[in-house]
């Protein structure tokens, strides 16, 4: 194996069992296997997948599970087999369930007892089902159990070995409208994210990285899972995202070096009792995308954690995950900005004709093509629309200052116009989020009527206050009357317990109006 270039994730895997077979490379719940021993593991699903169920090139394998380790087995399972894996978000509604099982045709689709009562509704009433339907964590009577091909020894066919342009992952988007898009991420478009992330994150052989984020997402799909294999990391596997004291327990028993997981999550892990009990003495890293941190849990970080790099990240489906980082020594001083773009990743703010704007100026974020992936499945084209003159367009508004920092603005919807000047939705949002008393915010236009229907729209602000504490409208119009123009101030406000979201956790802003 000495020499060989790593070009595809079946070279990734069968180079760290060479490398390193003896280092640990998962961990989950009591289990703790090293790459040796999940090589074992991988293989013997991996001959199950090939020779009972005909899985091979690019045949898709579709996985609904909660974290856990045959989650980690089947991915590298199927990666080995020549095959692609399609994780299904186990949030999504049945019916665009229902839409990624069809349109993904897969061969095999494993379900976890944990969201069985979930993927049985989308599938009743379907008249043709995935070839293969696997049963984990608990038998299903008419469905195959994991346990069959965990203990697989008979004879398989060959695995394929795959190209650059080979399938490895088809990840189903959960835009705010419309049906879910698969986005064909071939092995190339994962090795050229694994090392994006080596210089955004600075990823090490010696990490020990908390796998918290659901596995269905692109952080563990793109980055975690196969980073960790081209490095020769280990992985822990957090099988209950939602505790925060069972993740602070992981990160003291496992020594956990490096942390990835959205805003929110953060926020309710140093804001938990009994905080100082626990050990967090060995994490070097935090990480965090997804959403705007509030400049309260930035602070509330610094202060925990005051040895600990910090870095916000941003990158789409679409661009096969990270594409900027904001390095640790701006997490404060620019909170909202998401960072510089990676060396390899072309960027443009564009006009609405397609041109580059100066610094400063707001337009449409653009991705070079060749930073894009190359469709999504079963729907041929529709990237395509995207795509003008070699450039990806993302429907982002966004801006770049003098200095190469990228700062978004929203989504070109999310643009309000009061009186004839424009509004970005994220300005405001940036603002409401550094009052103290703020824990999530969102911002949307609606109808001006009445004695102010000649400003076409207004601004209105719809808020989750930090628990136990006592907002006022009158108090959050006076933070944003120190920081934005008169006319930016949210004319209407509306608090909440909680902000309506999609499955993959975007704010669903439809439902604010």
């Amino acid at each position: 194996m000495n020499g060989i270039p790593l070009r595809t994730l079946q070279d990734v895997w069968r180079n760290v069992v060479h490398k390193s077979p003896n280092k640990t490379a998962v961990v989950c719940e009591n289990e703790r296997l090293t790459y040796g021993e999940a090589d074992a593991a991988i293989q013997r699903v991996a001959a199950a997948l090939r020779a009972e169920y005909g899985v091979g090139r690019g045949d898709r394998v579709a996985v609904a599970m909660p974290n856990c380790l045959e989650f980690y087995v089947l991915y590298w399972a199927t990666v080995l087999s020549g095959g692609a894996i399609v994780p299904v978000n186990t949030r999504l509604r049945a019916d665009e369930m229902r839409f990624v099982v069809e349109n993904a045709a897969a061969k095999v689709l494993a379900v976890h007892a944990h969201v069985r009562g979930a993927v049985d509704e989308a599938l009743a009433g379907r008249d043709e089902t995935p070839e293969a339907l696997v049963a984990v964590g608990a038998p299903v009577e008419g469905r195959i159990p994991y346990e069959r091909l965990a203990g697989y020894v008979g004879a398989a066919p060959p695995a394929p070995e795959v190209g650059e342009d080979d399938i490895a992952v088809v990840a189903y988007t959960s835009g705010t409208t419309g049906q879910p898009k698969g986005a064909i991420m071939n092995h190339g478009n994962i090795l050229y994210n694994v090392l994006n992330c080596l210089v955004a994150h600075s990823f090490r052989h010696e990490d020990v990285h908390l796998l918290v984020v659901p596995m269905f997402h692109c952080t563990p799909l793109y980055s975690l899972l196969p980073s960790s294999a081209y490095l020769g990391s280990t992985i822990v596997i957090a099988p209950r995202p939602n505790q925060m004291s069972e993740i602070a327990q992981l990160v003291a028993t496992h020594r956990v070096t490096t942390f990835i997981g959205v805003p929110t999550m953060f926020h309710f892990l140093v804001t938990m009792k009994g905080f100082g009990e626990h050990d967090f003495s060995s994490l070097k890293m935090v990480a965090y995308a997804g959403a705007v941190m509030p400049r309260q849990t930035i602070e509330r970080l610094r202060e925990r954690f005051p040895w600990v790099e910090m870095r916000n990240f941003f990158g789409l489906t679409e661009t096969t995950s990270v594409t900027h980082v904001l390095p640790s020594g701006d997490a404060l001083t620019r909170s909202d900005s998401v960072g510089k773009a990676l060396p390899s990743v072309g960027v443009m703010i564009a006009d609405d004709s397609g041109r580059p704007l100066p610094p400063g100026e707001i337009g449409e974020l653009c991705f070079r093509r060749e930073n894009v992936v190359s469709g999504y499945w079963n729907r041929p084209g529709l990237l395509d629309q995207a795509v003008r003159d070699g450039w990806f367009h993302t429907g982002d508004l966004a801006l770049v200052d003098g200095q190469g920092y990228l700062y978004l603005k929203g989504r070109s919807k999310d643009m309000i116009i009061v009186g004839g000047e424009n509004v970005y939705a994220n300005e405001v949002e940036a603002v409401l989020m550094t009052h103290g008393k703020v824990l999530e915010a969102a911002v949307v236009g609606i109808e001006a009527t009445g004695a102010r229907a000649y400003l076409g729209e207004l601004v209105k602000a719809v808020i989750v206050p930090e628990e136990g504490s006592e907002l006022t409208p009158a108090e959050v119009k006076r933070h944003c009357a120190q920081h934005l123009a008169s006319y930016k101030v949210p004319q209407v406000i509306e608090f909440r317990d909680a902000l309506p979201r999609n499955p993959s956790g975007k704010v669903l802003k439809r439902e604010l109006t």
